[in-house]
C-alpha cells in the first residue's frame, strides 16, 4: 500500500488507512476474523519496528493448570470421544473432567476404586465455595455426563444421578425482547436493492421469524431447505439435535427473491459452495460477523443516538423476540401455557423445560394480568434472572 500511495518510507497515515480497509473487508465478509487479526498484528509489528528498531515476536505457552496422571487422562479422553455434542460442549466437559480428576489426585485418589458418593459430594461443595452459581450448575451438568460414562464402563458403581440433581439457583442478565417496531426499523436499514443487501435481509428475517441461533443461520446449507414441503431441516450446532422448522411465507419469499437476484453473483465468488449464505471464499460466516451486521443496522435505525448510548442488543435477541411473540399470542388466545410450553420447547430445540420457561420472564406485563398463571409452580422450573437495565 505504501507503493500505491507513492511512499518510499514508513507512513503512519498509510498504516491507519490500511487498517480501516481491512476492517471494511472484514465487515463485508471478504476476509475471515482470523485473517483480519493476522493482518492487524502485522501492521502492529511494522509500526513497532519503526518506533523501536526491534522486533519481539513471542507467544505465551498454553499449559493446563490441571495435571492428570495417565490413568485419568485415558478415561477422560475416552469419555469425551463418546459424547456427540458441539465442540464447545466437549471443551467444557474436558475442563470439568480435568478439574475433578485433578482434585481427586490432590485428595489422595490416584484412581477411582476408592471414590464414592462422599468424594463426589465433597467435590461439588469445593466448587460451590469458589465458583459462581452458573458455573456450579455447569459442573453439575457435566459431572452427570461423566459419571454416566464411568458407570457404563465399570469405573463407578453408580451414576450418582440423584446426588447430582440438587437445584442450583442461577442468576443471569436479562436482555429485553425487541419490540415489533424496533425489528421493522432494523430490517428497513438493509439495502435490498443490492445482492449483498438481499442476503443480509434474508439472514435477519430468518432470525426474526424462526428464532434460529446465529451459528445455525451461518451454517445453513442449500440442502437444509425443503422448498416442496416448506421446511428448514438442520442439526443444531449447540445441542447436536435434529430440528425441522416450517418455512413461513415471508421468509420463503425473501429467500426466493435472494435466489433469483443473488444466485448468479453468489456462484461467481462461492462456486458450488454448499452454504446458503457463503462468504466470498465460499465458507461460513463467523458468528461475530453476523453480530456486526445486526448491530450496524441497529445503529442506523437510531441515528440520533450515539452508538455507545444505545441499549446493548445481540442477534440472539431475535430468538427472544420470536419466543415472546409466540407466548404473547398464546396468552391473547387464552391458551394454557402449561400445555403449550412443550411445543415451544420442541420448536426451539431446548434440552429441558427450564430453558423454555425462562422466556416467560420476557412477558411480565401480560403474565401479571393473567389470573391463570400459577407462579408457585413456575418458580420451580424457571431460573432466577436479573432484569437488565441500562
Amino acid at each position: 500500500m505504501h507503493c500505491e500511495r507513492g511512499k518510499e518510507c514508513f507512513d503512519r497515515d498509510v498504516v491507519t488507512e490500511c487498517a480501516h480497509e481491512l476492517e471494511a473487508r472484514f465487515d463485508n465478509g471478504e476476509i475471515t476474523l482470523n485473517t483480519y487479526q493476522k493482518y492487524l498484528l502485522g501492521l502492529q509489528r511494522i509500526t513497532e519496528v519503526y518506533d523501536t528498531g526491534k522486533l519481539v515476536w513471542s507467544a505465551p505457552r498454553k499449559t493446563s493448570r490441571f495435571l492428570l496422571n495417565d490413568y485419568y487422562e485415558e478415561i477422560l479422553t475416552q469419555a469425551i470421544a463418546q459424547e456427540d455434542v458441539s465442540p464447545k460442549a466437549k471443551s467444557d466437559m474436558t475442563w470439568v473432567g480435568k478439574k475433578y480428576f485433578s482434585w481427586l489426585i490432590q485428595e489422595g485418589y490416584p484412581e477411582l476404586s476408592r471414590v464414592g458418593a462422599e468424594e463426589v459430594q465433597r467435590f461439588m461443595i469445593f466448587c460451590s465455595e469458589h465458583m459462581a452459581s452458573t458455573s456450579v450448575y455447569d459442573v453439575k451438568l457435566y459431572m452427570k455426563k461423566l459419571y454416566r460414562y464411568l458407570a457404563e464402563k465399570g469405573y463407578s458403581a453408580s451414576t450418582y444421578r440423584e446426588l447430582l440433581s440438587f437445584p442450583v439457583s442461577r442468576e443471569s442478565r436479562m436482555f429485553p425482547a425487541l419490540s415489533q417496531e424496533e425489528i421493522a426499523l432494523i430490517l428497513e436499514m438493509v439495502n435490498r436493492r443490492t445482492p449483498k443487501g438481499k442476503r443480509d435481509y434474508a439472514i435477519l428475517l430468518l432470525g426474526v421469524v424462526t428464532g434460529l441461533r446465529a451459528g445455525d443461520i451461518s451454517k445453513l446449507r442449500l440442502s437444509d431447505i425443503d422448498w416442496r414441503n416448506g421446511e428448514i431441516k438442520i442439526v443444531q450446532s449447540k445441542t447436536r439435535k435434529s430440528l425441522a422448522l416450517p418455512l413461513t411465507k415471508d421468509v420463503g419469499e425473501a429467500m426466493l427473491e435472494l435466489c433469483k437476484d443473488y444466485e448468479i453473483l453468489r456462484r461467481s465468488f462461492a462456486g458450488n459452495s454448499e452454504y446458503f449464505f457463503p462468504r466470498q471464499d465460499g465458507e461460513v460466516y463467523a458468528n461475530r460477523q453476523l453480530e456486526r451486521l445486526f448491530k450496524k443496522c441497529w445503529e442506523l435505525a437510531n441515528p440520533i443516538v450515539a452508538p455507545d448510548k444505545l441499549p446493548k442488543i445481540r442477534l440472539y435477541d431475535l430468538r427472544h423476540r420470536m419466543a415472546s411473540a409466540v407466548l404473547n399470542r398464546w396468552l391473547d388466545d387464552g391458551r394454557d401455557l402449561y400445555a403449550m410450553l412443550p411445543y415451544l420447547r420442541a420448536y426451539m430445540g431446548h434440552d429441558n423445560m427450564s430453558e423454555t420457561a425462562y422466556y416467560i420472564h420476557i412477558l411480565p406485563e401480560n403474565l401479571m394480568k393473567s389470573a391463570g398463571i400459577d407462579w408457585s409452580s413456575f418458580d420451580d422450573m424457571i431460573p432466577e434472572v436479573t432484569v437488565w437495565q441500562e
